[in-house]
């Protein structure tokens, strides 16, 4: 049942009051539910001290035309419970492990349950022998072999995650479940990425006995698939025809369904920098098919600490890969995050992350893109040790802890709302009584 428009307009609210923002939406002062989010954001600021509230917002360019484009088309589907958007959030092993990106995920597709968007790009990465997301698992059968774009020993074809799984047997499997999440996971369809077409190997998409599967083969070699009804796990069996020695390329899978709200698709490998992506030749052909309408960019801590950073060269392959992402789509919302601090070797402090936060604000300029300074609302130099002896990030002093993540997750999706309901005082009413 579809919620009336000013339940939309509540359910936002009170998710900001939860999460302790200070609400300037032309409410009373006196009104008890503002006070009330008042000294939950005293609460929260007094638990994390180290934070430093004052930059948890979007900089950048702050009258960008596309991302009051995005808000537009999030409002109307928030109103409406009409439509889908999708989010493309890149990263390097920050993303991997999907754990901020999928709390993202999660409190995007929960302000309105009747507005629940699907699950967006999958990769059955243990098979390629590396950690996998905790979102969600992957059985498979048969040996798997794992091409990362970010290792340079590795020689491979790459699309749009920058990871490729192979395989040569004559008969292997990949089963999809899902978990953990607030809301069930469905899927109606969902498109193959892989060189199958290609090869002597046959798909059989198993379902249950009153279910029917139909195959769409997609003009560029891809393969949509479609269920009879929806279905709460993935299972594909590839069999392989005669003694050929082709190899099956796979290079993600993409669930979907035709529920209206936010499809976030998360893309991190392990090592990722700019250049990694500059390898992966069927890049834009697939990023076309995640249809991004908000473009998040975490990628840059590994292209600063290299030996030999220039500060010229990162500009331009940053320039590069949001070039590639505006070819797919011109009117795309883009969010530059800065990376964290971070240090190298445990000992050594990153001292490029000041020259990478002024590169990322021109480019911002440039490419009508909004800012997320996490490197500024962490403290700056050296913090990597307060947020370690806080708890919030590990020994290495580059990746978070599972509650960091969390942190972060949180700390974005407050800037988010605020945003949104920055740019919402600033229309004409759209929600009516």
């Amino acid at each position: 049942m579809k919620l009336p428009a000013t339940t939309h307009k509540l359910a936002i609210i009170l998710v900001l009051v939860f999460l302790g923002l200070e609400l300037n939406a032309q409410e009373d002062s006196s009104d008890p539910d503002q006070e009330y989010g008042q000294v939950a954001d005293s609460i929260e600021r007094a638990e994390h001290t180290y934070v430093n509230y004052e930059l948890n917002h979007f900089t950048g360019n702050e009258n960008s035309v596309n991302f009051n484009q995005y808000y537009q088309n999030f409002d109307r589907m928030m109103r409406y419970g009409i439509g889908k958007m999708n989010v493309v959030h890149f990263g390097g092993s920050h993303l991997q492990a999907d754990i901020w990106s999928n709390l993202l995920r999660e409190r995007l597709q929960t302000i309105d349950t009747n507005i629940q968007g699907s699950r967006g790009i999958l990769f059955p990465f243990k098979a390629a022998k590396t950690n996998r997301p905790y979102s969600y698992y992957v059985d498979w059968t048969g040996e798997w072999q794992g091409h990362r774009s970010s290792y340079s020993k590795h020689d491979n074809t790459w699309g749009v995650s920058g990871i490729t799984a192979t395989t040569t047997d004559s008969l292997v499997t990949l089963k999809i479940t899902f978990h953990q999440s607030p809301i069930p996971i469905k899927t109606k369809k969902f498109t193959l990425l892989s060189n199958l077409d290609s090869t002597d190997y046959e798909l059989i998409v198993k379902a249950e006995n009153d279910n029917y599967v139909h195959t769409f083969p997609q003009s560029d070699g891809y393969l949509r698939v479609e269920y009879g009804f929806e279905v709460d796990s993935i299972e594909l069996i590839f069999k392989k025809h005669g003694n050929s020695d082709a190899e099956l390329k796979f290079y993600g899978l993409i669930s979907n369904n035709y529920r209206p709200g936010i499809t976030y698709h998360s893309i991190g490998v392990n090592g990722s920098r700019f250049v990694s992506f500059q390898r992966c030749e069927l890049f834009e052909e697939q990023l076309a098919y995640l249809k991004p309408d908000l473009l998040i960019m975490s990628i840059g801590t590994n292209d600063s600490s290299e030996p030999g950073y220039d500060s010229a060269t990162y500009q331009s392959n940053f320039r590069l890969f949001l070039e590639q992402a505006r070819r797919v789509n011109p009117n795309c919302a883009i969010m530059l995050t800065v990376p964290n601090d971070n240090y190298v070797r445990r000992k050594y402090h990153n001292d490029n992350l000041a020259s990478v936060r002024s590169v990322t604000y021109e480019l911002a300029e440039e490419f009508d893109a909004k800012v997320w300074d996490l490197y500024g609302l962490m403290g700056d130099a050296g913090s990597a040790q307060t947020w370690r002896d806080a708890g919030m990030m590990k020994s290495d002093l580059v990746h978070f802890t599972k509650d960091g993540y969390l942190l972060k997750g949180d700390l974005f999706y407050q800037a988010f709302l605020e945003d949104y309901l920055k740019w919402y005082n600033e229309q004409q009413p759209i929600w009516t009584e």
